[in-house]
């Protein structure tokens, strides 16, 4: 276990690697259909790069949880990004070659989520509630970010986004190479026993998760991915699509930052299943609004249902895990979430959108939705107490059955 130590330079490393992913993630569907891959197309590119992200997250928490620093994975992760986006990017073209470059993107850029355990270790003796307050700060750069790249891509083309988002994340990497120091490790705290009794990693409760966890990660980059195209095909350019990006970030802010009051009425698992009702209803309306700038304004809902799923399934996954294990527990959550998911959801997005239409794609999505948050309610245990903390055995004074 590594010892935790000040959040101190973690909350500039947030809000850097949101404005350097800001200058990416909206835009990869735009970039495809614009080098003219067709929707189904578009699902398998995004469908083969969640699978090289999915292997590579796994990998980079297994050795996190054993040999390497964290801090300096995330720092060798943005080297390798910068480096994959403007000396090979560029002269990627076809689906074929554009997945192969995008899967090595997504590969260099792993570790990034390894920021999320390196907050965790050094809240191992407050409240994990404080977790959203530091990670809103992403959200936070990128609003600004999206905003600002989307009016450059509107002028100047996409084909400068290498060129912008190389030195934002070297900025990230920098910055993490010399305010986020490693941990040190501890085996006197491998050896402890934990405070708060965890369930193994590979639980049934965390099974259940997981599932509830790909639904949801499914349904998400269907709807989410492909509203980027519709958007352009209503009219719509990078400066909309940037803007919807921004939107959903705005709201994602206070919902992180109203987290710890949230806590204090509702259940983890009640917060986590309303992130996936308010999604649904998003969804819904994409499949009936046909105006680009209204397509757009939605995310603003979106937002509130990304903080609320996203926060939750980290603090979950944190009380699911056993705290030796915390980055590989955090990376099995991500790796469904944001890698297997994904898969399923970009490819099968890709061929209804592409067969049946738009409006059967944000159906099929709102539907599988629904789903995500019933069984988030149905698995998640109770004992998972609305601060946060899980509940500790109440003393005895005779024998209790088992």
């Amino acid at each position: 276990m590594i010892v935790a130590g000040s959040t101190r330079g973690l909350n500039w490393a947030y809000v850097l690697t949101g404005v350097a992913e800001a200058t990416l993630l909206p835009y990869i569907p735009l970039y495809l259909f614009q080098h003219g891959l067709t929707p189904p197309e578009i699902g398998a590119v995004l469908a083969v790069a969640a699978a090289a992200s999915l292997v590579a997250g796994m990998a980079w928490a297994y050795l996190a949880d054993r040999s390497v620093s964290p801090e300096r994975a995330v720092v060798g992760g943005t080297v390798a990004a910068a480096a994959v986006v403007v000396l090979v990017l560029p002269f990627a073209h076809g689906a074929v070659g554009l997945g192969a470059v995008l899967a090595v993107l997504l590969v260099a850029r792993a570790p990034f989520t390894l920021l999320d355990p390196i907050a965790l270790q050094r809240l191992r003796a407050e409240n994990r509630t404080r977790y959203a307050r530091i990670r809103l700060r992403m959200s936070a750069g990128w609003t600004l970010s999206a905003v600002v790249s989307g009016g450059v891509y509107q002028v100047f083309g996409l084909r400068l986004l290498p060129f912008v988002y190389a030195p934002t994340v070297v900025l990230f990497g920098l910055w993490v190479w010399y305010s986020v120091q490693p941990a040190a490790r501890s085996r006197a705290s491998e050896a402890a026993p934990s405070a708060t009794p965890r369930l193994g990693v590979l639980s049934g409760a965390m099974a259940g998760f997981l599932l509830a966890c790909f639904l949801l990660g499914a349904s998400a980059a269907a709807a989410q991915n492909f509203v980027t195209i519709q958007i352009n095909v209503l009219g719509g350019g990078a400066l909309v699509i940037g803007a919807a990006a921004a939107f959903q970030s705005l709201t994602e802010i206070p919902t992180m930052g109203s987290v710890p009051l949230l806590t204090q009425r509702l259940s983890h698992k009640t917060l986590f299943a309303v992130g996936c009702a308010v999604y649904a209803l998003v969804f819904f309306l994409w499949a009936v609004v046909s105006d680009p700038v209204a397509l757009s304004v939605l995310k603003l809902a979106a937002g509130v249902a990304f903080a609320l799923t996203f926060v939750f399934a980290v603090l979950i996954a944190d009380h699911l895990t056993p705290a030796h294990l915390r980055a590989t527990g955090q990376a099995m959550v991500k790796a469904v979430l944001f890698g297997l998911a994904p898969i399923a959801g970009s490819y099968e997005g890709g061929v209804v959108y592409g067969g049946l239409g738009a409006r059967a794609m944000f159906l099929a999505a709102t539907a599988v939705m629904v789903a995500a948050g019933a069984v988030a309610l149905i698995v998640i245990p109770a004992n998972i107490r609305r601060e946060g903390a899980v509940e500790q055995p109440k003393p005895v004074t005779a024998p209790v059955r088992a």
